[in-house]
């Protein structure tokens, strides 16, 4: 077992949080428009450019999303390059393990009631993780653990074609760094991040119900859908969350979908590149094919 597969499983809930926070938090302008948006990979065209593909994710291990549609692994298989929202490096998932925790001389039990924190450690010792290492998380990434059904394989979508891509000698690249994911995450404040994981302990029970509806729609490749579900679960919680939770989405979503955009222009121009980013990030009027037509590319879904 190399380095990578010994990770994946400890470090599978940092990424699967932004599956989480995409989906059940996050208001888009296009679930304001009339015309749906249908569609998972997208051809990038552009004058005097070799076509290029945008496929949106779903961080999830889930069989039915891991075994690609045909359209799909054509177009991954015949690309000259694959870019991802992170490169999986043996040293960048090093730094994402360090960085779910809490500083030294900080522990979780210090900044919640001890019944919240009786009940969190009941919860995550259901998902492998002992009551030494709850301790030590930050809350944001307490949430995600617990958001999430028991992790199988580690096999989430986007890692899986990492690999896939490295056992065809394709070249590699990120569009962001380990220290840019990490500061989204930081950017809440230890406070507020207890103020959201709060407010989400007593919809815990839902996250199975949602998560299923989550991925029967990302199958249809409904991405107006999606976000329809999106607004339902948001309008859970009070007012100072859902504060935070706007504050926290204009760096997770917005922000970087502005980033990822500029940063992908490179391959771009090379051509036949072949883009894999989180299925949130496409739609909208902030999202990346909008942003991608305002730079002057035509974008078609192909599936």
């Amino acid at each position: 077992m190399n380095n990578i597969s010994r990770l994946q499983h400890r470090l599978n809930p940092l990424f699967i949080l932004l599956l989480l926070l995409f989906t059940v938090s996050y208001h888009s302008s296009l679930a304001t428009e009339n015309a749906s948006q249908i569609g998972l990979l997208w051809q990038i065209n552009k004058a005097g450019l070799k076509p290029s593909y945008v496929f949106g994710t779903i961080h999830s291990e889930d069989p039915r999303v891991t075994q690609l549609p045909s359209q799909v692994q054509r177009r991954f298989e015949q690309a000259d390059s694959v870019t991802i929202e992170m490169n999986f490096s043996f040293s960048n998932l090093m730094k994402s393990i360090f960085g779910i925790y809490l500083k030294p001389g900080q522990t979780l039990d210090k900044f919640i009631s001890k019944p919240d924190y009786e009940e969190l450690v009941k919860r995550l010792e259901q998902h492998g993780v002992p009551e030494e290492v709850t301790k030590r998380l930050k809350p944001l990434a307490t949430l995600m653990i617990l958001s999430m059904p028991k992790s199988n394989s580690g096999q989430f979508l986007d890692l899986l074609l990492y690999q896939r891509a490295q056992d065809l000698d394709k070249p590699v690249y990120g569009l962001e760094t380990v220290e840019e994911q990490l500061a989204i995450f930081d950017a809440l404040p230890i406070p507020e991040q207890v103020v959201l994981l709060k407010g989400s302990l007593e919809y815990l029970d839902d996250m199975p119900k949602m998560l299923e509806e989550l991925h029967e729609l990302y199958l249809q490749r409904d991405l107006t859908a999606l976000l329809q579900l999106n607004d339902e679960y948001t309008a859970k919680g009070t007012a100072e969350e859902k504060k935070l939770t706007e504050k926290f989405m204009q760096r997770l979503v917005d922000d970087r979908n502005v980033r990822m955009v500029e940063r992908m222009q490179v391959r771009l121009q090379e051509g036949n590149a072949f883009i894999a980013v989180g299925a949130l990030h496409l739609p909208g009027g902030k999202g990346i094919l909008k942003l991608l037509e305002a730079r002057g590319y035509r974008v078609l879904a192909l599936y």
